[in-house]
């Protein structure tokens, strides 16, 4: 992979816990990085259950390494890319060169969503 393939603006989005003005703890998500990308998608599968259809898309994202990037995790991460929230499923790092690193995540696109959007 060559730098200039990575044409696409990504955010990094980070699950914080803030205390408001009258001392109420509140679970937030807040955007702490912003990087290029390399974004491909993997696969989109759709479902129907009980009447309710689902779309879910696994989208690949390849970003250059950083001393930030390394500590990204599917627990207390996620990416937004065009207005889309997407879940991190795995993070895979390049120990050889380490010039990049891969992050598979998916999205659902239709149907019930979860509690963290």
């Amino acid at each position: 992979m060559n730098f200039d393939e990575l044409n696409q603006r990504i955010t990094i989005l980070e699950h914080r816990t803030v205390v408001d003005e009258i001392g109420n703890h509140i679970t937030k998500w807040d955007e702490v990085y912003s990087c290029w990308a390399n974004v491909t998608v993997k696969s989109s599968t759709e479902t129907t259950n009980t009447g309710v259809t689902k779309e879910i898309q696994s989208v690949s994202f390849v970003v250059r390494q950083s001393l930030f990037l390394l500590s990204l995790n599917a627990t207390t991460h996620k990416i937004l890319f065009r207005g889309l929230v997407y879940n991190i499923k795995s993070v895979q790092r390049d120990y050889r060169s380490r010039s990049f690193l891969t992050i598979q995540c998916e999205v659902r696109k239709a149907g019930v969503t979860d509690d963290f959007n």
